[in-house]
């Protein structure tokens, strides 16, 4: 029994540790960066914290004292993870030379 337990707490604790260190998901890096701009804009009130960012791009949030803010804080990141509406220019042709 002691020779389970003293085998299984390390490798529970390393399957954990695996878990958290994985790298984040583009959606994850998306959410998180419009949250930094945001921020750094100042449209990301003081009393709104992003606690988490779920593999998919939802978000988890945590107010402060109040709420008052999170309406613009997710304005914000909604206008910032929109896809931007200016379009990509066309590549030139290639020219042959000949």
């Amino acid at each position: 029994m002691n020779l389970l337990r003293a085998i299984a707490v390390p490798l529970g604790a390393l399957v954990l540790g695996a878990c958290t260190m994985a790298p984040n998901t583009p959606q994850q890096d998306l959410v998180w960066s419009a949250y930094k701009q945001c921020s750094a804009e100042g449209r990301a009130p003081s009393n709104i914290q992003l606690d988490r960012v779920e593999p998919d791009g939802r978000a988890w949030y945590s107010a402060f004292r109040s709420a008052n803010g999170t309406q613009d804080l997710q304005s914000c990141m909604t206008e910032k993870t929109r896809p931007s509406k200016t379009p990509i220019p066309p590549a030139s042709p290639p020219v042959i030379a000949q």
